[in-house]
């Protein structure tokens, strides 16, 4: 599933033949120069590359283009590779070419085979202010050859040579020719290929890594290796009403890459995050933000939540870049079912919103069965939001409910402004149902309907989803969220690793993060980074989707594994589902202002505390204490 090409990326190409541009984000042309050649004029590049290769070609263009590289060096960097030479430097300037590259050359066994990292940078002035002929004689010296000799092989006179030497010597600051020698080899100031043939070079390091021989130990000082980043790029909403999740979303992204990239990056890459602005309910905002992640041409695509998700399925499907996305959307896990070669590169990163109705229903179960709770009523109510592509899972719900002796009433909302919001509360408060579920994620609509069910509130358990999550929710409910139950399929644990990210959260921002998709957040950037490291090229897509498939992850919101045919988060308690390969379907109380987890075991930390208006079993509990 999910194994063809990765789009964008052209075909591996043997060492040594023709290389036209791959179109990869890298550095721009800086300088063009038109030279003479043998069929007329051609246009250099002299922009800085990077490549890496493998014993049968190109893998990977990680700076500039293919076609900035001179493509006689590729053959060298082959013969390296398969030499094993584990480091190697020098300058690149054939007869005839003015402006020389300086070249790094570095292996790595990471991946399944073994691959070279040949990188260059053009030197329109060379260092320590050497000419082209300075670096032959420097070259020269290196191995050692007197004056006469070198005056043989570059066809100059021994007075010219003479003067040279003493340039060089100055300007390396050094009174031998010694001394002169280690700068040159240290730091790769050695001119390839060589100037008046190869006799000698031999003696140097790097003369035997060319010819295949010992390996050079030591890193020049000559090019860095600046790979260019993987890129993590996200559609979060930065402005409008749900701003403060997205920058939750934002902050725990960066937070998790900036941990990478302290740890080095991936095999020497470095991470990188771009975010584009989107507004959740607007169609035309979410087609734009999944068009311009896809165009820029990120090596992952990530994304909160949508009010139009399938429009971001779809874009990211056509672009083939893997997407991770924290919709709980039971519509999106059956559009992966049902198309698993078209959708194979999509993961949901947590379980779908399929499993909260019935969740509430059982909840409610173990807190009347436990006498933890006095239900007014046997009537249990679920206000579902107006999202067309919502599904709380309601049939099952209802099959739940009738066997355990309940009965079910659904209010499904035409529109999700607050007056909505506020009119269903005001038919709760005279209905006085025993509980109720209010489907719906957004922090406005459940404040509304709790502003006005709290004027006057019936005798009714309310049972919030996800809203809670988010800080903003608190500042805004103050102590009248007090006593509130709310759930989340993906929440962030209170155990020592989610309180180790919640620190260093607060350390780096200033503030606690809520309890779901700033660990959401976290979390992925190490599935992420997970999938990268196991791959023997990160920018191979099908390869990339293929190990999300088996990535087992226990983040601070539980588990990751999307080893199932819809590559979504599992979910727990589930009678079917390994628990150690699933994420807890946590049930929160607010109680004195802190969230606290009333289940699933083992992650309870605390006992269902009534609710101040619950009168029936306040009184009870009175009566019980007394």
């Amino acid at each position: 599933m999910g194994d063809d090409p990765p789009r964008g990326c052209a075909a591996r190409r043997p060492l040594g033949s023709e290389h036209p541009g791959l179109g990869h984000r890298g550095r721009t042309l800086s300088r063009r120069s038109v030279m003479a050649g043998g069929s007329g004029m051609k246009t250099r590049s002299y922009a800085e590359f990077c490549l890496e290769v493998d014993a049968a070609g190109v893998v990977s263009v990680e700076a500039g283009e293919l076609a900035d590289a001179p493509p006689e060096l590729l053959p060298i960097a082959q013969g390296l590779l398969i030499d094993g030479i584990a480091h190697c430097a020098f300058m690149w300037a054939p007869p005839g070419e003015s402006i020389p590259c300086r070249i790094r050359v570095s292996l790595s066994q990471t991946g399944r085979e073994p691959t070279a990292t040949i990188a260059g940078a053009w030197c329109y002035e060379l260092p320590y202010g050497l000419t082209l002929r300075e670096l032959d004689i420097l070259t020269l010296l290196s191995i050692g050859l007197p004056n006469t000799e070198i005056a043989a092989r570059l066809t100059l006179s021994p007075r010219t040579v003479t003067t040279h030497v003493d340039h060089v010597m100055r300007k390396l600051g050094v009174f031998s020719r010694t001394s002169a020698a280690v700068i040159a080899v240290d730091e790769g100031f050695i001119r390839v290929p060589f100037p008046g043939g190869e006799e000698g070079f031999d003696l140097l390091r790097l003369g035997r890594a060319l010819r295949g021989g010992a390996s050079s130990a030591r890193a020049s000082d000559g090019p860095r290796l600046v790979r260019r980043p993987l890129v993590i790029g996200a559609a979060l909403p930065l402005r409008g009403f749900v701003a403060g999740d997205g920058m939750e979303m934002a902050h725990a992204t960066q937070l998790a890459v900036d941990e990478l990239n302290d740890r080095g990056g991936i095999d020497g890459r470095l991470v990188a995050m771009e975010i584009v602005d989107v507004d959740i309910l607007d169609a035309a905002s979410v087609r734009h933000a999944l068009t311009t992640l896809a165009e820029r041409d990120v090596d992952v695509i990530t994304s909160g939540y949508f009010a139009h998700q399938e429009i971001a399925h779809e874009i990211v499907a056509d672009s083939g870049i893997p997407y991770l996305h924290a919709a709980t959307m039971d519509a999106m896990e059956q559009r992966v079912l049902a198309d698993p070669h078209r959708y194979g590169r999509i993961f949901q990163v947590c379980p779908s919103d399929s499993h909260y109705a019935p969740r509430f229903v059982e909840v409610m179960t173990e807190l009347r069965d436990q006498g933890r709770w006095m239900p007014s009523s046997p009537r249990l109510v679920i206000i579902q939001s107006a999202w067309d592509l919502t599904n709380l899972g309601i049939a099952r719900a209802a099959e739940v409910a009738d066997r355990a002796g309940w009965q079910l009433e659904v209010i499904r909302l035409m529109g999700d402004s607050e007056e909505s919001w506020a009119g269903v509360a005001d038919r709760i408060r005279v209905s006085e149902p025993g509980a109720v579920m209010i489907g719906h994620y957004l922090v406005e609509g459940t404040k509304s309907f709790l502003d006005r069910f709290l004027t006057d509130p019936s005798d009714t358990l309310i049972y919030s989803l996800y809203a809670p999550s988010v800080p903003e929710f608190r500042d805004l409910m103050g102590g009248r969220a007090d006593g509130l139950l709310w759930a989340t399929v993906t929440g962030t644990y209170s155990d020592p690793l989610a309180r180790a990210f919640a620190a260093k959260y607060r350390d780096r921002f200033g503030t606690n993060p809520g309890r779901s998709h700033a660990g959401i957040a976290y979390d992925r950037v190490k599935v992420i980074s997970q999938a990268w490291s196991q791959t023997a090229n990160p920018r191979d897509r099908a390869a990339v989707a293929h190990e999300l498939r088996g990535v087992i992850h226990r983040g601070v919101n539980g588990v990751y594994y999307f080893g199932g045919p819809s590559q979504t988060a599992l979910t727990y308690p589930s009678a079917d589902v390994d628990p150690s390969l699933a994420q807890a379907h946590l049930v929160f109380q607010i109680q004195g202002g802190a969230q606290r987890i009333l289940g699933p075991a083992p992650y309870a930390e605390t006992t269902f505390v009534p609710q101040p208006w619950l009168t029936r079993t306040r009184m009870s509990a009175g009566v019980a204490r007394r």
